[in-house]
């Protein structure tokens, strides 16, 4: 394998990050399979010092991006394994709990899932929990669901 040079690895960096988003962590196993560390860590330095990777944005992105789609738990751990700090992962979750309400994106993806779970309480319960929602909500709002689909 041939060695590349800081002025290659920067522009394949560059070129990496305006594909998609990366978190440091995931940028720099990428780039220490180009190159050797020292080098790896100078461009990542040069990287992150233009201002072209941060984790906060990149978790930020991430949780808007997955929102109504992932409760809390599952976006945890999907940001833990792309190897975000665990203290940036709390504050982004922190603060985007305050403009989220769970029990309505449940409530909405059991209306518009309702495939998945052909009216069956432990379907629709495990899509949820699968889903990163908490047990306790998904029971909650599975009797809601129920209240709505079948008025009496």
């Amino acid at each position: 394998m041939k060695e590349a040079t800081p002025d290659e690895l920067f522009l394949y960096a560059v070129r990496v990050l305006g594909a998609r988003a990366y978190s440091e962590a995931a940028l720099r196993k990428k780039l220490a399979r180009k190159a050797r560390p020292e080098v790896v860590e100078s461009v990542f330095q040069r990287v992150k010092g233009l201002g072209y990777l941060d984790d906060q944005k990149f978790a930020e992105g991430y949780t808007r991006l997955y929102a109504g789609k992932w409760g809390a738990a599952k976006l945890r751990r999907a940001l833990l394994e792309k190897g975000v700090a665990r203290s940036i992962v709390e504050q982004v979750l922190a603060e985007q709990a305050s403009e989220r309400n769970p029990e309505e994106e449940a409530l909405i993806l059991l209306e518009r899932y309702q495939g998945r779970h052909r009216g069956e309480k432990p379907r629709a319960i495990r899509f949820l929990v699968n889903r990163g929602y908490a047990m306790g909500l998904a029971l909650a709002v599975w009797e809601r669901y129920q209240r709505q689909t079948n008025p009496q």
